[in-house]
Protein backbone atom coordinates (compact mmCIF):
# COMPACT_ATOMS: atom_id res chain seq x y z
CA UNK A 1 0.00 0.00 0.00
CA UNK A 2 2.77 2.40 0.97
CA UNK A 3 4.62 1.68 -2.30
CA UNK A 4 1.55 2.36 -4.44
CA UNK A 5 0.95 5.69 -2.67
CA UNK A 6 4.59 6.64 -3.30
CA UNK A 7 4.33 5.69 -6.97
CA UNK A 8 1.13 7.72 -7.38
CA UNK A 9 2.76 10.73 -5.69
CA UNK A 10 5.80 10.46 -7.97
CA UNK A 11 3.61 10.20 -11.08
CA UNK A 12 1.49 13.20 -10.06
CA UNK A 13 4.61 15.27 -9.41
CA UNK A 14 6.07 14.22 -12.75
CA UNK A 15 2.85 15.15 -14.57
CA UNK A 16 2.83 18.55 -12.86
CA UNK A 17 6.49 19.15 -13.75
CA UNK A 18 5.98 18.21 -17.40
CA UNK A 19 3.00 20.53 -17.69
CA UNK A 20 4.65 23.37 -15.80
CA UNK A 21 7.70 23.22 -18.05
CA UNK A 22 5.50 23.35 -21.12
CA UNK A 23 6.63 19.96 -22.39
CA UNK A 24 3.04 19.03 -23.13
CA UNK A 25 1.49 20.85 -26.04
CA UNK A 26 -2.10 21.99 -25.76
CA UNK A 27 -4.87 19.75 -26.98
CA UNK A 28 -6.38 21.02 -30.21
CA UNK A 29 -9.20 19.49 -32.20
CA UNK A 30 -10.62 19.65 -35.70
CA UNK A 31 -13.70 21.90 -35.73
CA UNK A 32 -16.02 18.92 -36.18
CA UNK A 33 -14.54 17.14 -33.14
CA UNK A 34 -14.57 19.95 -30.59
CA UNK A 35 -15.92 18.71 -27.26
CA UNK A 36 -18.75 20.62 -25.64
CA UNK A 37 -17.75 22.69 -22.61
CA UNK A 38 -19.07 21.17 -19.39
CA UNK A 39 -21.76 23.19 -17.62
CA UNK A 40 -21.10 24.35 -14.07
CA UNK A 41 -22.50 26.70 -11.46
CA UNK A 42 -20.13 28.03 -8.80
CA UNK A 43 -20.11 30.84 -6.24
CA UNK A 44 -17.89 33.87 -6.54
CA UNK A 45 -15.00 34.03 -4.08
CA UNK A 46 -16.91 36.56 -1.98
CA UNK A 47 -19.92 34.21 -1.96
CA UNK A 48 -22.24 36.99 -3.12
CA UNK A 49 -23.51 35.35 -6.30
CA UNK A 50 -23.53 32.17 -8.32
CA UNK A 51 -22.27 32.09 -11.88
CA UNK A 52 -22.99 29.45 -14.51
CA UNK A 53 -21.24 28.81 -17.78
CA UNK A 54 -24.65 29.09 -19.46
CA UNK A 55 -24.60 32.80 -18.46
CA UNK A 56 -21.97 33.21 -21.20
CA UNK A 57 -23.85 31.44 -23.98
CA UNK A 58 -22.84 32.75 -27.41
CA UNK A 59 -19.60 34.29 -26.11
CA UNK A 60 -15.99 33.21 -26.33
CA UNK A 61 -14.74 32.31 -22.84
CA UNK A 62 -11.35 31.69 -21.27
CA UNK A 63 -11.53 29.50 -18.15
CA UNK A 64 -8.41 29.39 -16.00
CA UNK A 65 -8.18 26.79 -13.20
CA UNK A 66 -5.76 27.83 -10.44
CA UNK A 67 -4.95 27.67 -6.72
CA UNK A 68 -3.13 29.90 -4.24
CA UNK A 69 -0.48 27.27 -3.52
CA UNK A 70 0.39 26.98 -7.24
CA UNK A 71 3.41 29.20 -7.98
CA UNK A 72 3.01 29.06 -11.79
CA UNK A 73 -0.64 30.09 -11.34
CA UNK A 74 0.43 33.16 -9.40
CA UNK A 75 3.14 33.97 -11.96
CA UNK A 76 0.70 34.03 -14.88
CA UNK A 77 -2.01 36.08 -13.14
CA UNK A 78 -0.59 39.49 -14.15
CA UNK A 79 -0.52 38.46 -17.81
CA UNK A 80 -4.08 37.13 -17.61
CA UNK A 81 -5.22 40.41 -16.03
CA UNK A 82 -3.56 42.48 -18.78
CA UNK A 83 -5.10 40.29 -21.47
CA UNK A 84 -8.51 40.56 -19.78
CA UNK A 85 -8.22 44.34 -19.83
CA UNK A 86 -7.48 44.17 -23.55
CA UNK A 87 -9.98 41.54 -24.65
CA UNK A 88 -13.03 42.29 -22.48
CA UNK A 89 -13.77 45.21 -24.84
CA UNK A 90 -13.83 42.69 -27.70
CA UNK A 91 -16.42 40.47 -26.01
CA UNK A 92 -14.07 37.77 -24.70
CA UNK A 93 -15.03 36.64 -21.18
CA UNK A 94 -12.53 35.43 -18.59
CA UNK A 95 -13.39 33.17 -15.65
CA UNK A 96 -10.89 32.17 -12.99
CA UNK A 97 -11.73 29.05 -11.00
CA UNK A 98 -9.91 28.52 -7.70
CA UNK A 99 -9.69 24.76 -7.13
CA UNK A 100 -9.97 22.99 -3.75
CA UNK A 101 -8.43 25.90 -1.93
CA UNK A 102 -9.14 28.16 1.02
CA UNK A 103 -11.68 30.65 -0.33
CA UNK A 104 -10.48 33.46 1.95
CA UNK A 105 -6.85 33.04 0.86
CA UNK A 106 -7.96 32.99 -2.77
CA UNK A 107 -10.05 36.14 -2.37
CA UNK A 108 -7.14 37.90 -0.65
CA UNK A 109 -4.74 36.91 -3.47
CA UNK A 110 -7.13 38.12 -6.16
CA UNK A 111 -7.50 41.44 -4.35
CA UNK A 112 -3.76 41.78 -3.70
CA UNK A 113 -2.92 41.14 -7.36
CA UNK A 114 -5.61 43.48 -8.67
CA UNK A 115 -7.44 40.78 -10.61
CA UNK A 116 -10.74 42.15 -11.93
CA UNK A 117 -12.10 39.29 -14.04
CA UNK A 118 -14.61 37.07 -12.24
CA UNK A 119 -13.20 34.36 -10.00
CA UNK A 120 -15.20 31.42 -8.71
CA UNK A 121 -14.58 28.82 -6.02
CA UNK A 122 -14.55 25.09 -6.84
CA UNK A 123 -14.42 23.89 -3.24
CA UNK A 124 -14.86 20.17 -3.97
CA UNK A 125 -12.93 20.03 -7.25
CA UNK A 126 -16.05 18.75 -9.05
CA UNK A 127 -15.83 21.30 -11.85
CA UNK A 128 -12.12 20.79 -12.44
CA UNK A 129 -12.80 17.03 -12.53
CA UNK A 130 -15.54 17.56 -15.14
CA UNK A 131 -12.95 19.31 -17.29
CA UNK A 132 -10.36 16.60 -16.73
CA UNK A 133 -7.86 18.98 -15.14
CA UNK A 134 -4.70 17.04 -14.35
CA UNK A 135 -2.39 19.89 -13.29
CA UNK A 136 -2.56 23.59 -12.48
CA UNK A 137 -2.71 26.03 -14.04
CA UNK A 138 -5.02 24.75 -16.74
CA UNK A 139 -6.68 27.09 -19.20
CA UNK A 140 -9.58 26.20 -21.47
CA UNK A 141 -10.48 28.32 -24.50
CA UNK A 142 -14.16 27.97 -25.34
CA UNK A 143 -15.55 29.24 -28.63
CA UNK A 144 -18.85 31.07 -29.18
CA UNK A 145 -20.59 27.76 -29.89
CA UNK A 146 -19.76 26.53 -26.39
CA UNK A 147 -17.06 24.09 -27.49
CA UNK A 148 -13.59 23.65 -26.02
CA UNK A 149 -11.26 24.70 -28.83
CA UNK A 150 -8.00 24.48 -26.85
CA UNK A 151 -6.82 23.10 -23.50
CA UNK A 152 -3.53 24.46 -22.21
CA UNK A 153 -1.69 22.99 -19.23
CA UNK A 154 1.01 25.15 -17.71
CA UNK A 155 1.38 28.90 -17.29
CA UNK A 156 1.46 31.65 -19.88
CA UNK A 157 4.69 33.50 -19.04
CA UNK A 158 6.75 36.18 -20.76
CA UNK A 159 6.55 37.22 -24.39
CA UNK A 160 6.19 33.63 -25.60
CA UNK A 161 3.31 33.06 -23.20
CA UNK A 162 1.63 36.26 -24.36
CA UNK A 163 2.00 35.28 -28.05
CA UNK A 164 0.60 31.82 -27.41
CA UNK A 165 -2.30 33.21 -25.35
CA UNK A 166 -3.21 35.73 -28.07
CA UNK A 167 -3.06 33.03 -30.73
CA UNK A 168 -5.54 30.95 -28.73
CA UNK A 169 -7.79 33.99 -28.20
CA UNK A 170 -7.81 34.56 -31.94
CA UNK A 171 -8.84 30.93 -32.43
CA UNK A 172 -11.97 31.29 -30.27
CA UNK A 173 -12.97 34.78 -31.33
CA UNK A 174 -13.37 34.05 -35.05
Amino acid sequence: MKNSVSIIAILLNLAFLICALGLVSPDTYAASELPEAKEFTLSTLDGEKEVSLKDYKGKAVVINFWATWCSPCREEMPLLQKEWEKYQKKGIEFIGIDVMDDKNLAAALVKEMGITYINLHDKSGETSNKYGVIALPATFFINKEGRVAIKNYGPFLGEEGKKKFRLYIKEISE
